[in-house]
């Protein structure tokens, strides 16, 4: 095979690409003059992306994804879809308002917004670091003042019952389903167990099962713990360190703030 050299493209590896003529992008004076302006900038500070994950659980309902024969829908017909939250309305409220909390740490004094995220100033990178350290912890005492003593519990049986008598509401006479008249977490952990072990999905469920709905449930939310401290494992949140793209930093100067700012503005 013999290398294919493209002329108007830069070799980064010129002495193994067969051309050696070809210049190489460490001596070009722009990318030399961009590097400068990053590592300046890096002095100066750091574009960061906030990213919170594990706060929001919720599953979806539509019959129509599953093999249910017509015959066992009230009118023939299934339902309009439905989307499930674990939690009520005030709930989320509450964790929405926590997750905001966490940008009140960035003011005029220690950065300013852009496109890219903060641009956080160095000085103040270890009270950042101690700052999410604080908020996690505020936010994991929050959920356990107000979700533990078996809250968070009957908050999971509430929504997966939601679900649960949307089928059963669903339900013709001659469905062959029966529903259970009482939802437990036992219960529910055994089938999650079964249906785990069997490798079982929603498309091989069958649909005369007898405990079909309740099958079907229990995998729309097998994502969702059911006991808090799994649910608090999951959360997290991230602070991603950013960089802009060294084209940018080309054919300015970076020396200041102030300079760092006027760059994003223009982006």
């Amino acid at each position: 095979m013999s290398p294919k050299h493209n002329p108007s493209q830069l070799s980064i590896f010129p002495e193994i690409s067969g051309g050696l003529s070809a210049p190489s992008i460490a001596t070009i004076p722009e990318f030399d003059k961009a590097l400068g302006n990053l590592i300046k900038m890096s002095d100066l500070g750091a574009f960061i992306q906030i990213n919170i994950h594990g706060i929001d659980k919720i599953y979806s309902l539509n019959l129509n994804e599953l093999n249910i024969p017509v015959d066992f829908l009230y009118n023939d017909v299934p339902p309009a879809p439905i989307t499930v939250h674990l939690f009520p309305r005030d709930t989320q409220k509450a964790l929405k308002k926590l997750t905001y909390g966490v940008k009140t740490f960035f003011n005029r004094g220690n950065s300013f917004n852009t496109s890219f995220g903060y641009f956080l100033f160095r000085s103040h990178f270890p009270f950042w670091k101690t700052y999410l350290l604080e908020q996690q912890e505020t936010l994991n005492q929050y959920l356990t003042d107000s979700l533990s003593k078996g809250i968070f519990g009957q908050y999971f049986l509430d929504h997966f019952q939601q679900g649960y008598d949307y089928i059963k509401n669903a339900a013709a006479d001659t469905a062959p389903w029966t529903f259970r008249e009482k939802l437990l977490l036992k219960d529910i952990q055994e089938c999650r167990n079964n249906l785990i072990e069997s490798q079982a999905t929603l498309s091989a469920l069958k649909a005369t099962d007898l405990d079909f709905p309740f099958q079907v449930l229990t995998l729309k939310t097998a994502h969702i713990p059911m006991v808090l401290h799994q649910y608090q494992s999951q959360i997290h949140i991230h602070s991603v360190f950013k960089t802009i793209h060294l084209e940018y930093l080309s054919d300015i100067d970076v020396n200041t703030i102030e300079d760092v700012r006027k760059l994003t503005e223009k982006l």
